[in-house]
């Protein structure tokens, strides 16, 4: 499973067409990970893009009946909403008009990788997230590290 770390600014053209930065792109096995994309809306309202095989085995996950039920009827906008995004040679995809007038989205857009699926920010707000969130960046740090303590990961010598 690809893990897609950085932050990358770029633009969504006249077109929809949005660049997804090569670094992203290097950090996707196509064998494994899938070569196009599944667009799906996050719950903060930006879209979010997850290499599309990486998408399968993470929605194959779901527990299915072939009956409908609560849960399975809560997550359905998960499977309408979600769009498969074929990159063009330079690496753009085209983003569909229904999925930017859902989204909080502008034209000048940072890109960023958030584990296993990339984020896309308009670039103010996302400016805005990191300024608001650097003072507190030390205890997200220690709480990761206290975390991994817990499950068995690295301690300290």
């Amino acid at each position: 499973m690809a893990l897609l770390i950085g932050e990358f600014e770029t633009t969504i053209d006249a077109k929809h067409r949005l660049a997804v930065n090569s670094s992203f792109r290097e950090q996707i096995d196509p064998e494994e990970d899938g070569s196009n994309f599944i667009l799906v809306l996050g719950p903060d309202r930006h879209l979010w893009l997850y290499p599309d095989e990486s998408y399968r085995r993470l929605l194959a996950s779901l527990k299915r009946s072939p009956l409908p039920d609560r849960r399975t009827r809560r997550i359905d906008l998960l499977f309408a909403m979600a769009r498969l995004v074929k990159p063009d040679k330079q690496g753009r995809i085209v983003l569909p008009e229904k999925s930017m007038e859902r989204a909080v989205i502008s034209s000048e857009v940072t890109l960023t990788g958030v584990f296993d699926h990339i984020e896309i920010w308009p670039r103010a707000e996302w400016e805005r997230h990191v300024e608001e969130s650097l003072p507190t960046y030390g205890e997200v740090l220690y709480d990761a590290s206290d975390h991994l303590g817990a499950s068995g990961g690295p301690t300290e010598p």
